[in-house]
């Protein structure tokens, strides 16, 4: 079936969020964990209040939105060749979790960045807990992507063995205790894939769509 160009674009939506996510992992690398003293957390969320306003009020919602069209994206390739398997549906279910983390942490962050500049101590606090437990959201989200992903495209041949074999690997991490050192290949992972399908898609021209639309329309006059 043609395809147009929004649909082209769903697979670039990937890389986009893989080289947003890596940037906004770089600016956040040392957060404060749910270990660290009520006065070094205050402390790091004040100092470091401009950081997380990029990073919250920026990144995470564009992180959100491109994680959204990436799973649109994995939906139609799984779904190519084999129907409607189910794993399209798990892998785009995955990414709307994945958005709607993103989302709240960019709410988590810009909360906390600004109660550390008003001054409001215990506030900061209780918003550094929440956001250092962020991983519970993430875990399943990038288990659902990644091993729907991985098993689908063994399935219908989207993704070669190698990559669907790594993409298996890396979502059966988030189900254990070393998801947090498998969540650092997810950024390359998105990049990877992104390039991937958007290589491996037809190219279209846009008289074909063109033609295609009016068959469909003269087929149902």
């Amino acid at each position: 079936m043609p395809s147009d160009r929004f649909a082209r674009f769903l697979p670039l939506a990937g890389v986009f969020a893989g080289l947003l996510l890596a940037a906004g992992l770089t600016l956040t690398y040392s957060i404060p964990s749910s270990e660290t003293s009520f006065e070094e957390t205050f402390s790091w969320w004040k100092d470091n209040r401009g950081q997380h306003q990029i990073s919250g009020l920026l990144l995470a919602p564009l992180v959100a939105l491109m994680l959204i069209c990436f799973g649109a994206g994995l939906q139609r390739s799984l779904r190519r060749g084999n129907g409607d398997s189910g794993h399209g549906s798990v892998a785009f279910g995955g990414a709307i979790l994945a958005a709607a983390g993103f989302a709240l942490i960019g709410q988590l962050e810009g909360a906390a960045a600004n109660a550390a500049h008003e001054g409001h101590q215990e506030a900061v606090y209780a918003l550094s807990q929440l956001h250092s437990y962020d991983w519970l959201t993430f875990n399943a989200a990038w288990a659902a992507v990644l091993l729907a992903s991985g098993l689908g495209a063994r399935r219908n041949g989207m993704l070669p063995s190698w990559l669907a074999w790594a993409t298996i690997a890396i979502g059966a991490t988030q189900l254990t205790p070393a998801g947090f050192l498998g969540s650092l290949f997810i950024p390359p992972w998105l990049i990877v894939v992104g390039i991937w399908l958007f290589r491996a898609q037809p190219s279209v021209s846009p008289q074909q769509v063109g033609l295609a639309h009016e068959e469909v329309a003269l087929s149902t006059s």
